[in-house]
């Protein structure tokens, strides 16, 4: 009942605003902040670690936040703009997958919550999506394949959300259904998610080593932290399926740690050279949808350090203490300024007109900076 009471107040907060301010674009990859947000709440605000209150206010924000985008994605749908804004792009189109990750962490949090119906009946939703998803990625390798020229410069980590969205069918389904969950499948799974990493890590690694332009600002997009990102998640899917298998668990997790440090040392050398190109505002201060991307994966590197066995390896253990010391507090941290960001640029788009400074992707609605 709570749902739909929420549903209906959402809605017409989206009617009204639709109407009597201005039509809102809804970007592609508005599954991220959900996907952030779902696994800080399953990483840090747990019910063991922080009020129950905080943890059900932080909940229902994030189900508000899903009925919001569902809504203006249905709005896209009804104006006729949804295939050309979402699906059209054979590159900027692999960020549908936020949405389906998104979905695999409500149900993941629905099912924590004990509301194991509604989360049943989003898993199976969520497997249909997963299966149209796997269609549309098909249909953007054969024109990447085709016109390797015209899209390698485009090219970037959100084609690894392939990888990511097939390891949160394993996850959510492990969770919902526990050992019920068939083993088979879920190798299957798995597999498909460990080849689409292979596959699409080849493809970027072919991008950067073949771009003239070296320039950062305009070459490196935040959507490459999901290089680390999924192969976390890849870890955290083989603690639900094989948490037997120390020595694979233990190796994915150095690989995911090394590509960690060495994604998010690429990541600071931008965000100078952001600074002395835009300046501290343009350069480093500015919204983008897809900066939730970057808690995302933290957040999963958490999820994965907490969830491998202690005990096997004395460095990996002093190495998983340094994360748990620091972190979390990143996480929150980072979702603090991604929150202070949107509001701000909510605030300037109702009382400014002057236009920002664009670099490539920001003017469109998946904008992966």
């Amino acid at each position: 009942m709570i749902f739909i009471f929420l549903f209906i107040i959402i809605l017409t907060l989206a009617i009204i605003v639709n109407l009597k301010v201005s039509r809102l674009n809804i970007s592609t990859v508005a599954g991220a902040p959900i996907m952030a947000m779902g696994i800080m709440m399953k990483d840090i605000l747990t019910e063991d670690f922080a009020l129950p209150y905080i943890s059900g206010i932080v909940f229902h924000l994030i189900i508000l936040i899903a009925f919001w985008v569902i809504i203006h994605y249905t709005f896209d749908m009804l104006e006729g703009v949804f295939y050309s804004s979402h699906i059209k792009d054979p590159i900027s189109s692999f960020s549908t997958g936020t949405w389906i990750a998104a979905i695999s962490v409500i149900t993941v949090l629905l099912s924590d919550k004990q509301f194991y119906t509604p989360s049943r009946i989003l898993f199976f939703i969520n497997l249909v999506l997963w299966l149209s998803y796997l269609g549309l990625a098909v249909r953007n390798y054969i024109y990447i394949f085709k016109a390797t020229k015209k899209y390698s410069h485009q090219i970037h980590g959100g084609l690894l959300l392939t990888c990511v969205v097939t390891q949160s069918i394993v996850i959510s389904g492990y969770t919902i259904f526990g050992v019920a969950f068939p083993t088979h499948f879920a190798d299957i799974l798995l597999i498909i998610g460990f080849l689409f990493y292979l596959l699409n890590f080849g493809i970027i690694l072919f991008r950067y080593i073949h771009i003239p332009n070296k320039d950062l600002t305009e070459s490196w997009t935040n959507t490459n932290c999901i290089i680390h990102g999924a192969m976390s998640i890849t870890g955290v899917s083989l603690t639900f399926s094989h948490f037997e298998a120390f020595y694979i668990l233990d190796f994915i997790w150095i690989v995911s740690f090394t590509l960690f440090l060495i994604i998010e040392a690429i990541e600071v050398f931008r965000s100078t050279q952001r600074v002395k190109k835009l300046g501290w505002k343009q350069g480093v201060f500015s919204y983008s949808p897809s900066q939730w991307a970057r808690i995302f994966t933290f957040g999963t590197f958490l999820f994965f350090t907490e969830r491998i066995p202690k005990g096997h390896h004395l460095l990996i253990d002093s190495l998983q203490n340094l994360v748990f010391l620091f972190l979390p507090i990143l996480i929150v941290l980072l979702i603090l300024i991604e929150v202070l960001l949107i509001s701000l640029q909510v605030h300037q788009n109702f009382t400014r007109k002057d236009e920002p400074i664009h670099l490539p992707y920001e003017n469109s609605r998946y904008s992966p900076q």
